[in-house]
């Protein structure tokens, strides 16, 4: 427990009530402007907002925030990119610092200094951030695509617990038998491509080389395929259709067992009911024959170079990453948000919430999509395009053989930029 952390909390507390009330900035010469996504956890908003009021107050200078929709942030980074005008600050999501790594400041500097007093950030958040030899974002935090289930369910089915994806294919039958079935999205969402890609690095495929070259052409992919193809009778067929709300549908609908999803799920049943929150357990990232590995969309900050303010931008930066800050900002996610530096991993807000305690360290085990591909505009393209959802989607409705879809999936990926294979 870091020292002190109470005083500062109501502090902080004190700044929000303020921001709350007024609305108004800290008055100064200077306006540093942040643009950010709105977290599902609306007190992780405030928090932001809290501590830029602080920040300004102790610098003498205006910090605006302003928090956007995930789907409108893209549009808006584009819109700034194309502009070279904008926000000081802004957000980014998986792979978008790649997309704009050439119009980021590098901050070296910054990132150096908490590797100094801490040690290195997780290997996703270095992935993500260290781009051609500098950092050109800040790792913030991650949100989680674990597992999460019913224990009364798997309970009654006489299911102890799903550690391995071999445990998952034993399960299913029996809680389908229960009328308590398994599921997770198989479509064109991102739930999909979260789901759906860990499965296929815990048997050992991926879809290119840390090079570039294609590689989804391999027995791992197949036997990843065939995997999935096993457990498709056990799930509802609407999986073929869901958007990113349907595994939290599932789950609070009162039908489903067992799912891969972030703890929004459970956020909203506490809310809504208690009863069925009350069984709702989750466990981390799930173990195949290649090893164990996790899904998560990481959240970072960027500096565009073109903003008039790029020392007081990074000076926020550093102010953001003191420990009592980061605490602060971590803990108001509710568990919702992930640390991507070890040295919060043990972040009292799952510890005095057991049921989240599971999650502890689960960044450790998490990829980015595509990994390991390269973290750039082609696995971007990827996600966006659902190449991996549609190769299992074609295979389990039976409209291609596991060779015909595997086939068009490498000439789906070469076609957007990966390295055919000589």
């Amino acid at each position: 427990m870091v020292k002190g952390r109470s005083k500062a909390g109501r502090w902080l507390a004190y700044v929000l009530v303020c921001l709350l009330v007024t609305g108004v900035g800290v008055t100064g010469t200077e306006t540093l402007r942040i643009l950010m996504f709105s977290s599902f956890v609306k007190d992780n908003d405030e928090a932001l907002k809290a501590l830029a009021a602080k920040f300004g107050e102790e610098r003498g200078v205006n910090v605006v925030v302003e928090f956007v929709s995930i789907p409108d942030m893209y549009a808006r980074a584009a819109a700034e990119a194309e502009a070279k005008a904008g926000h000081d600050i802004i957000g980014a999501e998986n792979l978008m610092v790649s997309l704009y790594k050439d119009l980021l400041v590098p901050i070296d500097d910054v990132v150096q200094e908490i590797i100094d007093r801490w040690g290195p950030f997780h290997p996703i958040a270095q992935d993500l951030c260290y781009l051609d030899g500098h950092w050109k974002g800040l790792p913030i935090w991650a949100v989680a695509f674990h597992g999460l289930y019913r224990k009364d369910y798997l309970s009654a089915a006489g299911v102890s617990a799903i550690y391995t994806w071999d445990d998952l294919l034993t399960a299913a039958p029996k809680l389908w038998e229960i009328g308590h079935p398994i599921a997770f999205a198989i479509s064109s969402t991102g739930d999909a491509n979260n789901s759906l890609m860990q499965i296929m690095w815990g048997f050992g495929a991926k879809i290119a080389t840390e090079e570039g070259v294609v590689a989804i052409d391999s027995p791992e992919t197949r036997r990843a395929i065939e995997y999935v193809k096993k457990l498709f009778p056990y799930m509802p067929p609407e999986v073929l259709g869901w958007d990113n709300a349907g595994n939290n549908t599932f789950i609070l609908s009162g039908v489903g067992s067992w799912t891969l999803n972030p703890i929004s799920v459970l956020i909203s049943a506490r809310r809504t009911d208690p009863d069925l929150a009350a069984q709702l357990r989750v466990h981390g990232a799930v173990t195949g024959p290649a090893g164990t590995y996790g899904s998560a969309d990481v959240y970072h900050f960027m500096i565009w170079n073109f903003s008039p303010n790029i020392e007081l931008a990074k000076d926020f930066l550093r102010f953001l990453y003191q420990e009592e800050n980061m605490y602060f900002y971590i803990g108001s996610g509710k568990g919702f948000n992930m640390p991507l530096h070890p040295r919060f991993d043990a972040h009292p807000v799952f510890y005095e919430d057991p049921v989240i305690a599971p999650l502890v360290g689960y960044m450790r085990f998490a990829k980015y999509f595509g990994w390991p591909a390269p973290p750039d505009g082609r696995a971007q393209m990827t996600y966006t395009t659902w190449v991996i959802p549609t190769m299992f989607y074609k295979v389990v409705t039976g409209m291609a053989t596991v060779d015909q879809a595997i086939k068009e999936a490498e000439e789906a990926l070469i076609a957007i930029g990966y390295l055919p294979k000589r």
